[in-house]
């Protein structure tokens, strides 16, 4: 029910959006239960993006950019962005110009002023076509006085009464839930590399990278392994423990001699601390000292990449870096990285009956709170599992070290 509300000069069509509306763009043909009064730009000059999201979701919400930027060449393509997702969207050349605000609901005094040079901005410009792909987008534009019909996520009928529990729903991984928006104007399927997440690391930031490494003794040449075992989605709750992030890196180091690097951002840093206080030896703390797109050099520069489910872990597939994700509350088949064809994975999960309850929007009422705080799925994986993963991955044939057993 994408309603008109759509600027001139362009032409409407019916009956072609229609269609594209209720047919995936990709993958195996699935009918989308929406109206057939789908309105759509042929040649809008000016579209925009909110993409209000947490970082990760940033990351996996690209290829929308992506096959936006192929069916509209000539378009002028904005993103509504905030301060904490936007270096994921920094270089991108699908993007044309970046608007940064801030959440509304996050209450800082300190990011009112922000907030308010946003909406200002944003009120500047009258867009031919807009897509939201988050919730709180939709207050922020409103609040901004873009009250036009935008292409939006698809979610389930009263979700947010009573949650959405379709298997079909919940099998859709959230590259294809942010592709799905866009669907009433693209013209043809999507191709596989089409659903590829994209980040655009630059020479500026692998220089960056590899001079941090320099100053502390590092180089390439060395088997380097990054690990994040931080995570501030789900309040927390996806964070493996500390103290078997560094058993995991101990006998990595004993076995192949490697460097691991422990990365993340400032709100990490007592975790890595923690790791790197148990391990002694042949790792370094990066955590908070370097940006978004150098962290993700440094992961193109590693082995392996072992890792919660975390943007650093899409980061890892982003960039072709093999990579563990450890998986415990959070759905594996909606949040799987996805890489380029033939990219190598492993995902480590428990298979305890509770588990997955963390999941794409949509699927759980907002009103209904996640009370379980015992994190029984994480403390589920042990140590060796995520060792064998992350060997197997090195090439290494001997099996689990016993010490682990």
């Amino acid at each position: 029910m994408f309603d008109a509300g759509l600027t001139t000069p362009m032409r409407l069509r019916y009956a072609a959006a229609a269609q594209a509306a209720q047919v995936e763009p990709f993958g195996p043909a699935v009918r989308r239960q929406r109206a057939v009064d789908v309105y759509t730009p042929l040649d809008p000059a000016r579209v925009l993006v909110s993409m209000l999201l947490p970082i990760g979701d940033t990351l996996l919400a690209t290829p929308a950019v992506t096959v936006l930027r192929k069916r509209f060449p000539w378009a002028k393509i904005t993103v509504l962005a905030s301060r904490g997702n936007a270096g994921i969207l920094r270089d991108n050349p699908n993007v044309d110009h970046l608007i940064l605000t801030d959440d509304p609901t996050d209450g800082a005094e300190n990011k009112v002023l922000r907030l308010a040079r946003g909406l200002s901005e944003l009120r500047q410009t009258k867009y031919d076509l807009v897509i939201n792909l988050s919730p709180v987008g939709g207050l922020v534009l409103m609040m901004a006085g873009v009250y036009q019909k935008s292409l939006t996520v698809e979610k389930p009928a009263l979700w947010w009464l009573i949650g959405g529990h379709s298997d079909r729903y919940r099998a859709r991984h959230a590259v294809d839930h942010y592709l799905q928006a866009v669907a009433p104007v693209l013209e043809r399927p999507l191709t596989e590399e089409e659903r590829q997440p994209r980040l655009y690391v630059t020479a500026k930031d692998r220089a960056a990278a590899r001079r941090v490494l320099r100053e502390r003794g590092l180089s390439p040449a060395h088997l380097l392994v990054t690990m994040h075992v931080g995570g501030d989605g789900f309040n927390g709750r996806k964070r493996w423990a500390p103290k078997r992030f560094a058993e995991v890196a101990t006998r990595l180091i004993e076995r192949f001699d490697a460097h691991v690097l422990l990365i993340g951002g400032p709100a990490d840093v007592p975790m890595c601390e923690e790791v790197a206080a148990l391990v002694g030896r042949n790792v370094t703390l990066l955590a908070g000292a370097t940006t978004l797109k150098e962290t993700a050099a440094l992961i193109e520069l590693s082995a392996v990449f072992v890792g919660n489910d975390s943007c650093p872990l899409h980061m890892a597939a982003a960039v072709g870096t093999p990579a563990v994700g450890i998986f415990g509350p959070s759905n594996a088949e909606q949040f799987r990285p996805i890489g380029k064809r033939g990219y190598r994975q492993r995902i480590v999960r428990s298979e305890l009956p509770c588990s997955p309850c963390f999941h794409f929007i949509g699927n759980d009422a907002p009103w209904v709170p996640n009370t379980c705080y015992s994190f029984a799925c994480l403390k589920a994986i042990s140590a060796d599992q995520v060792l064998d993963a992350a060997a197997e991955l090195l090439g290494d044939t001997r099996g689990s070290d016993p010490a682990l057993a």
